[in-house]
Order: C-alpha cells, then structure tokens, then sequence
C-alpha cells in the first residue's frame, strides 16, 4: 500500500466516524426526557438549552444529521469502492458494497444508537453544540431542500403549508 491508499483509508474512517457521531446524536435527540431537559435548562444547563432550541427546530434538526450521515456514508463508501477496485479489479465493487454494508449497519448505525439509547440525555447534552453548528452551517441547504422538496409534491398535487413540517412527529422519531 502506498501513501494515496493509506489517505484514503484515513479518509474512510474519518467519515465512519463522523456517521457514527451523526447516528447517536440522531437517536439521542429523540430519545431523552423533555421534562428533564426542561428542568436542565431553567436551573442553568447551557448544553440543555441548546438541546431544546435544537428541538424547537425538529425538521431542521433532523434534515441537518440526515445530510451529515448521508454524505459521510456515500463518502466512506465512494473512497471504499475506488480502493477496491484499485486493488481487486471489477470484482473489487461486489467487495466494498459487502464490506461498507457490514461496516455502516454495525459501526455506523447500531453501535452508537445503542450506546446513545442507553444514555440519551447525557449523549444530547455532548452533542448539543456540535449539532448546533452542523444545522447552522447547512441552514441554507436546508432551507433549499425543504422549498424543493414542497415544490416537487405541489407537482402531485400535495400542499404542506410553509409552517406545517415536511414529516410529521411520528416519520421524524422513525
């Protein structure tokens, strides 16, 4: 292996990481106790109170991860295949669509929503800030996907209000 494969195996494991990150805050956002969130905030907790101006922000809050695990897992996959198929010829995309399958559900998915269930308000409360950013820094993407995605259902006939959410309480916990 020479320094390019070497890059690119960092590269995987940095965006296996970053979905691993965006999987738990996923699940932990969703899962904690308001009313102890609540309490959290009103006696002083600044990371409590960017967790519940995070979920004042659900369709936001929940667009920004989905984008952030979204990109992280077609990134790591993309960087896999291109080595596979560097080191293992055609055959090498059959590999890295096993491999990166195997990988994303353990490491990526169940791992950390299992660690983040178990814990949801210590978990939210870490990544309260991180998550902050993420939304604020893709705040217009997200405003963009959102008008796209109301334009193309008004194209069936379908009309969400700009104030109604695209999905509703229950799709977003799912």
């Amino acid at each position: 292996m020479d320094t390019q494969d070497w890059l690119a195996l960092l590269a995987i494991l940095i965006c296996l990481a970053l979905s691993f990150f965006f999987s738990g805050s996923e699940t932990a956002l969703t899962a904690f106790s308001r009313a102890r969130m609540l309490r959290m905030e009103k006696s002083g907790n600044r990371r409590a109170a960017i967790v519940n101006r995070l979920l004042n922000a659900r369709e936001r809050l929940i667009g920004g991860i989905l984008l952030g695990n979204n990109a992280a897992n077609i990134a790591a996959s993309s960087l896999a295949t291109g080595l596979m198929l560097m080191w293992f010829g055609d055959v090498g995309v059959v590999y890295a669509t096993f491999a990166m399958t195997v990988i994303v559900v353990v490491f990526s998915e169940v791992l950390p929503k299992t660690i983040a269930i178990n814990a949801p308000e210590r978990i939210a409360l870490m990544v309260a800030r991180p998550i902050l950013w993420v939304v604020q820094i893709l705040g217009p993407v997200l405003i963009f996907i959102e008008r796209f995605v109301r334009w193309f259902l008004g194209l069936f006939g379908m009309r969400i209000g700009e104030s109604q959410p695209i999905l509703s309480a229950r799709e977003e916990l799912r």
